[in-house]
């Protein structure tokens, strides 16, 4: 009886390992045939189904114990056993978007709702502890719930800025999910054609799109670069050193060190992408923000997680004299 199957496709593999952040994303959707069953853990969400397939991808992969990589989820106990016993060393993010569906059965509306958001989506902990003194004025027992969800799993205030993300949501599996829904409906071996198929595109155009570029980081990092460069009008830069600053910004103040690349507010250290009071402090110095936004936003890197490819794969009638390379 057929039971369960792994597969990654080389091209996808090789892009992972030289261009993507270390961060991957779990999570399994229902295939929709009448045989049911599940992508990713076919048999069902249990303890060892997840240990089977995080064994597999730990392998595959080379991801060792998980040093210097994050995993994001929701609050499956299958999937936060098994992270914590074959990745121990990796960072385990809950998605912030499931901790609050639980939380506001308890507190609705949308002012909780603001609130909510506020104290998960802060960069510093000095932010975070204002978010929650507000939700506490509003109600006490908010602050507790909220606690008692552990917040150094699912609030940017507490995560590691080694590996370059910000995500608190589990949304990127989702929308893979929804990539993938047409596949799903049909019969294995033809919605494994149909993701090997949709992949192989998919990074052949992405390589295209790219090339066509001439930037120096990719459109999107630039897209929120020039928001930072419309924010940096209202901050000021007082000098140290030549690379050490002050930045005012209304009524708080910000120390930044462009040398080594950090500022109080936490949001370069973990993005690295350059805030406002960074931009500031280089448009101080007359050069270029674009210098200052970490290699893996540039579009080198970019290209090298879009460099492989996926081979041919002709039907079962056709094609038979033929050899692909």
């Amino acid at each position: 009886m057929f039971k369960r199957l792994f597969f990654c496709l080389d091209g996808v593999k090789k892009g992972w390992l030289e261009g993507c952040k270390r961060v991957i994303f779990l999570d399994a959707c229902f295939l929709k045939t009448f045989l049911g069953g599940q992508l990713m853990a076919v048999e069902g969400e249990n303890n060892y189904s997840w240990e089977w397939f995080v064994t597999e991808l730990q392998g595959y992969l080379g991801l060792g114990e998980g040093d210097k990589m994050a995993i994001l989820s929701d609050e499956h106990q299958g999937i936060l056993n098994v992270v914590d016993e074959v990745l121990p060393k990796a960072e385990h993010r809950h998605c912030a978007r499931h901790i609050f569906a639980l939380w506001h059965k308890n507190f609705r509306g949308d002012e909780f709702k603001l609130l909510f958001w506020k104290a998960s989506k802060t960069y510093n902990e000095a932010d975070y502890n204002e978010a929650l003194d507000e939700m506490e004025a509003v109600n006490p027992d908010a602050v507790i719930a909220f606690k008692i969800y552990n917040p150094k799993v699912f609030c940017r205030a507490f995560m590691d800025i080694t590996t370059k993300v910000d995500v608190i949501v589990n949304n990127l599996a989702e929308t893979f999910n929804g990539y993938i829904i047409n596949a799903r409906v049909k019969h294995l071996i033809y919605m494994l054609e149909d993701i090997r198929l949709a992949l192989m595109q998919r990074l052949v155009i992405k390589r295209k799109d790219m090339e066509k570029s001439k930037a120096i980081v990719c459109p999107r990092i630039q897209v929120k670069m020039e928001k930072e460069k419309l924010l940096a009008a209202n901050c000021t830069p007082c000098p140290s050193s030549e690379a050490l600053f002050q930045v005012n910004q209304f009524m708080d103040s910000y120390i930044v060190d462009v040398q080594g690349r950090t500022c109080t507010c936490s949001k370069w250290d973990m993005t690295g992408i350059p805030c406002c009071h960074v931009v500031a402090c280089i448009f101080f110095t007359n050069r270029e923000a674009e210098e200052y936004v970490d290699d893996c936003h540039k579009r080198d890197v970019y290209l090298q997680a879009y460099a492989g490819s996926i081979p041919l794969c002709a039907g079962e009638n056709i094609g038979l004299g033929l050899s692909f390379h």
